[in-house]
């Protein structure tokens, strides 16, 4: 049986592919671990490997995906709009250890890569771009990087279940993460990437009246200003 947000990720996939003024460039829901039907299960494998303690917000927005590969783009003239999911199983995310880096691993920046836990990326679009969670003592909830290689690691001000929540709202517009990154002139990333956001959410907003992207837009707006007023 479907857990709540593999229905909800099912029916944002299917609200993209119903949408003429988008082409599906990959879609690949890979395997599902079936033996893993709670999020508790997950977690009897994770402690397995993970000695610390796992925060209960993993255990929200729960889904069974090995790996989910979802890719569109909008067709012409707007084709320079694209968006992507990659998402892994929070127990393989965790349990596979720390992405591979070409960091010194004795670097301040090294140490802090080496700690991520990888839980979505974006292979179809060669951005260079992931996100990953990082555990830490005596937190309700995992700190939430974002990972450009025109930047570097950003710290998000997301949960992990709410940057899941985010995923479908957006349809995984690309570099909608730094919506919940601290405006900083000195990123970017985050330059490079606001113009485009402003017309993806545009875009969005048009094909999906549904779906409410007014916070996301007055993030936009918040950053943009903070940005242009700091350069």
């Amino acid at each position: 049986m479907e857990t709540e947000y593999e229905i909800r990720l099912r029916e944002t996939v299917d609200q993209v592919e119903a949408c003429n003024s988008i082409q599906i460039e990959e879609y690949d829901r890979g395997p599902i671990a079936v033996y893993m039907e709670q999020a508790e299960d997950a977690f009897k494998i994770i402690r397995l490997v993970q000695d610390a303690a796992l925060p209960n917000e993993l255990t929200r927005n729960f889904h069974r995906f090995s790996r989910l590969l979802f890719s569109w783009r909008a067709a012409s003239p707007f084709d320079k709009i694209a968006g992507e999911f990659h998402i892994v199983h929070i127990a393989e995310a965790i349990v596979r250890g720390p992405q591979s880096s070409s960091f010194d691993p004795d670097s301040e920046l090294g140490q802090l890569i080496g700690e991520f836990r990888v839980f979505e990326t974006h292979p179809t679009g060669g951005t260079g771009t992931y996100s990953a969670l990082r555990l830490t003592h005596n937190q309700d909830s995992p700190e939430i990087w974002y990972f450009d290689i025109r930047q570097g690691p950003t710290r998000l001000d997301i949960s992990y279940s709410e940057y899941l929540d985010v995923m479908l709202h957006t349809k995984g517009l690309y570099n909608w993460q730094y919506l919940f990154a601290t405006p900083d002139k000195e990123n970017y990333g985050m330059r490079a990437s606001l113009p485009n956001l402003h017309d993806g959410l545009e875009f969005l907003t048009r094909k999906f009246p549904d779906t409410d992207l007014t916070d996301l837009r007055d993030r936009w707006r918040e950053r943009m200003r903070l940005v242009n007023e700091e350069a």
